[in-house]
């Protein structure tokens, strides 16, 4: 073996066993979250089988919910939904370009969906046969995929898991939705009190098991498989808790345990296990709901998580854009989420809004990245923070630009300087009593929302943040 072969086998060999290696210093829990809170914008992934009928069965439109809840709102039958299952071949998936996609977005780290309660995993397994590669003819590992390019891409990545509901695997937790809310089935009676019979179930297989067995077969299992390969993850990402005990959900933390580096959200077991952060569904909670904790808002560009073939609800860039903002400005994340097509293509109109917001990102993610809340809400738009040594600047982001050339700011700072941050042109700045006048364009910069960079001769007092309490905010899909 020549020595330039030797030395390039070991740079290979250390890379490998550099992703493997499982990471065991305790972490101080601000240290942990640091990039985390520093991101500010993510992306969520929801795809899997459900993908396959866009939200129609039967020639029927799915009445309420999103796609991804298909199976459990139209009462599709086992059988039939893993027959359906067993085609799917999504042949244009490249998680290259999706990854990349996610960067030019601006995003930082994604999360994606491991296993939808239909309990199909996107990865090989073990535990279940029900799995992208044994059960398909696509044969490829979606996750590991996946994984590869965000490594490959520099991109934070983490795994939903749905940890109690299942509907595929007998035992997994089913909950309960009336049969209206998918199709008109003329057994809708029936159907409704079988349902009401079998906690929330609709096929007799899915009560061959008791939930306790589920758990310790399959999900537990699959958590640890998912771990134990890729050792580097950052993020698990629980839902709809159901029927999950405090002693199951403790052997999940004890799984965790082993990789320090990892943030949970809040959806293990409620109340008991609070997680890191909080997750506001679909929505930009109120600034007294979030004070001192860190959140995570996940949002979709249309309306459903999962794909859905008659999609007529998108958001405007603009919308989202100013979510974004909203939601930097208050302290939190946002988690913006994709459905792929059955092929593995991102739909072109979440696409285009995506790339609307990467240029926004590229001219103003400074105004974004590594803020913090300011706890200031003016009334033509928002405010984030940043704290340089023994200085603060205040990102004013303007949605609502000044027609008389005057933007008003309810305050009585130290100014420095005041300057437009796409050009770094510098703005005329009066004090008036507890009022700070900025002169600016007639003009807005930016279509969407404009960003005035205003350094202060003075550091704002710290808001400090303390670990999750007990509050959380409502799971949209879960059963009450």
């Amino acid at each position: 073996m020549n020595k330039k072969l030797f030395l390039s086998l070991a740079i290979l060999m250390m890379s490998i066993v550099g992703f493997a290696q499982k990471p065991n210093a305790a972490l101080d829990y601000n240290e942990k979250m640091s990039w985390w809170r520093d991101a500010k914008f993510g992306m969520f992934i929801h795809w899997g089988p459900y993908s396959m009928y866009g939200g129609v069965y039967n020639g029927f439109n799915q009445q309420r919910g999103g796609a991804e809840w298909i199976m459990n709102r139209c009462k599709i039958p086992v059988m039939e939904y893993r027959a359906k299952a067993s085609t799917f071949n999504p042949t244009n998936w490249n998680a290259d370009e999706v990854v990349k996609l996610a960067k030019e977005t601006g995003m930082k780290y994604m999360v994606f969906t491991t296993k939808h309660h239909d309990g199909f995993a996107m990865f090989q397994s073990n535990a279940s046969n029900f799995n992208m590669v044994d059960y398909t003819p696509f044969k490829r590992d979606v996750i590991d995929e996946f994984v590869k390019a965000c490594r490959k891409y520099d991109m934070k990545f983490g795994f939903y898991y749905s940890q109690s509901q299942d509907w595929c695997n007998s035992g997994g937790a089913t909950a309960h939705k009336l049969m209206h809310e998918g199709w008109p089935n003329p057994d809708s009676l029936r159907i409704n009190e079988f349902t009401a019979a079998n906690r929330g179930a609709w096929d007799c297989m899915q009560t061959n098991n008791t939930f306790d067995e589920y758990f310790h077969k399959v999900a537990l299992p699959q958590v640890k498989e998912l771990l134990e390969r890729y050792s580097d993850v950052s993020v698990i990402w629980w839902d709809t808790p159901m029927s999950i005990t405090d002693e199951q959900a403790s052997s999940l933390l004890e799984e965790l345990a082993k990789y320090p580096q990892v943030i949970t959200n809040d959806r293990l077991k409620r109340p008991n296990f609070a997680g890191d952060f909080k997750t506001p569904e679909g929505l930009i909670p109120k600034s007294e709901d979030i004070v001192g904790v860190d959140w995570e808002t996940c949002m979709n560009i249309g309306s459903s998580w999962g794909y859905k073939s008659w999609e007529n609800k998108w958001k405007s860039p603009n919308e989202l854009i100013k979510n974004l903002t909203s939601i930097a400005a208050r302290g939190g994340n946002y988690l913006l989420n994709i459905g792929p097509t059955p092929l593995g293509d991102v739909p072109s109109e979440a696409k285009s809004r995506l790339h609307e917001m990467g240029k926004w990102m590229q001219v103003y993610g400074e105004a974004i990245y590594g803020t913090r809340r300011s706890l200031i809400y003016p009334t033509w738009g928002e405010c984030t923070r940043k704290d340089v040594g023994n200085k603060t600047i205040l990102y004013l982001c303007v949605s609502e630009w000044p027609k008389d050339g005057k933007l008003i700011f309810d305050a009585n700072y130290k100014i420095k300087k005041a300057s437009l941050l796409h050009d770094n042109s510098a703005l005329k700045v009066d004090r008036k009593k507890r009022q700070i006048v900025i002169q600016v364009p007639q003009q807005a910069p930016n279509e969407y929302v404009s960003v005035i960079k205003l350094e202060l001769n003075e550091k704002l007092p710290v808001n400090e943040l303390i670990s999750n309490t007990a509050k959380y905010f409502e799971i949209l899909d879960e059963q009450k």
